[in-house]
């Protein structure tokens, strides 16, 4: 798992440089297959999760799979990729894929478009559709329209793109996403980079359950990310945020999540990602033997750099008050025998990270699941008594985190320190034992022998 997560991270991170058409492409593909994610909804508790047969998302998958083998490493100026595009024609198994879900065989359209003197522009459109599909799904959603302005160089590109709304009508849940809208502003320096910001906006995300009476809401959500040179290097940074989720009566406040990686490596970075999707099938845990020469040369220019990845902010905010997580990651010198496994490479990294929790908030949390426990009881506690309960949960929660040593008390303020280095963790000090792999003898193998006491 630790392999697979800091794989993800890398491909992330190629996300994140990757040229505008590359992430033109890409969020198109995520936004269309956006029913497919919530097709997977998980069974009852406890009961292995079934993939819903859709033919909507075997439909979107083959055409993101096609899409990203014939695109998503092009290069250069970026008309002649766009004039491909406007006539890429899929396979036919794809294509009859395509033509059940959305009539026909390329949903898409990209065309030229009116643009100022020295300049190209695009417009790419997905036109509105319904389709029912099977196991008693349902997409709806209104026309797709973005629009691209490049230099006839291809030097910089401009980018503008609005998806009203997409709804997709579950057996489990009905699922509502409104005023989608795509806005970008790059450049393209001599070693191929774009440079500059590009974001993505959702004004809401409606769920409203069908087998229980759930209803979730999540308002302003955003993702950014951003390019900039470092030196001869590059540094990379993605900011996450939902500004409330509220989930029947209670509500989470400005939700973010905000990480840089800096002094990167990208060539180095696109050799390792090519290699990981070369050699890895979806949905699988990266094959650390496969990416074996790729890992090692990235994670050697990330110690001779200095890469470091910092958590700049992981936040999330209760009844007025706000819990924070903030902190650094960075790799060692590493040698040709730190790369024999996970565990030997895991304990080049060096990372430290700050918590910060309110006491205030630990309470307001008690106050909810004290009033929680006197609803399912029929019971209606004065506000005097669920404040004095809310009290002695949080002060037998602090008393037992800093009497165990997890946090210090700092000024109304629960402060955690947590570390990672030379492979062991601790928190505020104290060693925290890591998980390790047991694993049992094959079938048919020998186990060892006892030996005897002499």
């Amino acid at each position: 798992m630790t392999s697979k997560v800091i794989c993800l991270i890398m491909l992330n991170i190629n996300y994140l440089s990757m040229n505008p058409v590359k992430k033109l492409l890409l969020c198109t593909a995520l936004l269309t297959s956006f029913p497919a994610f919530a097709a997977e909804r998980p069974a009852a508790d406890k009961v292995p999760v079934a993939k819903i047969e859709s033919n909507m998302v075997e439909a979107v998958a083959a055409a993101a799979d096609e899409l990203e083998r014939n695109f998503y490493w092009a290069k250069g100026n970026p008309i002649p990729i766009f004039d491909k595009l406007a006539v890429f024609e899929f396979s036919a198994p794809t294509a009859a894929k395509l033509k059940t879900v959305f009539g026909s065989a390329r949903p898409y359209s990209v065309t030229r478009a009116p643009a100022a003197a020295g300049m190209v522009g695009f417009d790419i459109a997905l036109p509105a559709h319904s389709y029912a599909d099977l196991n008693e799904q349902n997409w709806s959603w209104d026309a797709l329209k973005i629009n691209v302005v490049t230099d006839e160089a291809g030097r910089t590109l401009t980018g503008t793109g609005a998806w009203p709304r997409l709804t997709a009508n579950l057996k489990s849940a009905d699922v509502v996403v409104n005023d989608m809208t795509l806005q970008s502003s790059q450049r393209r320096n001599n070693d191929d980079v774009w440079l500059g910001t590009a974001r993505a906006d959702v004004k809401s995300i409606d769920v409203t359950g069908k087998d229980k009476p759930v209803v979730m809401k999540m308002e302003g959500l955003s993702v950014t990310s951003e390019v900039s040179e470092n030196g001869k290097d590059y540094d990379i940074g993605s900011d996450f945020g939902i500004r409330l989720i509220t989930v029947m009566d209670e509500k989470i406040d400005d939700m973010r999540m905000s990480f840089r990686m800096t002094k990167l490596d990208m060539m180095s970075l696109e050799q390792l990602s090519k290699a990981m999707q070369k050699t890895t099938k979806p949905g699988a845990e990266p094959d650390l033997a496969a990416i074996g020469p790729q890992l090692k040369a990235f994670a050697k220019g990330m110690a001779a750099r200095g890469t470091a990845i910092e958590l700049t902010e992981m936040s999330a905010g209760y009844r007025g008050h706000r819990a924070l997580m903030k902190g650094h990651l960075t790799l060692g010198k590493t040698v040709d025998k730190d790369f024999n496994s996970t565990a030997a490479l895991m304990k080049k990294l060096d990372g430290r990270f700050e918590m910060r929790v309110p006491v205030a908030l630990v309470t307001a949390i008690a106050r909810n699941v004290a009033q929680n426990q006197a609803t399912k009881k029929g019971e209606t506690p004065s506000t005097e008594l669920l404040d004095s309960t809310a009290k002695s949960l949080a002060d037998m929660a602090v008393d037992k985190a800093t009497a165990d040593g997890y946090a210090r008390l700092d000024d109304g303020v629960l402060v955690s320190m947590v570390e990672f280095k030379a492979g062991k963790l601790t928190v505020n000090g104290k060693a925290i034992a890591l998980p390790t792999d047991s694993k049992k003898p094959a079938a048919g193998a020998k186990k060892p022998a006892k030996r005897r006491a002499k």
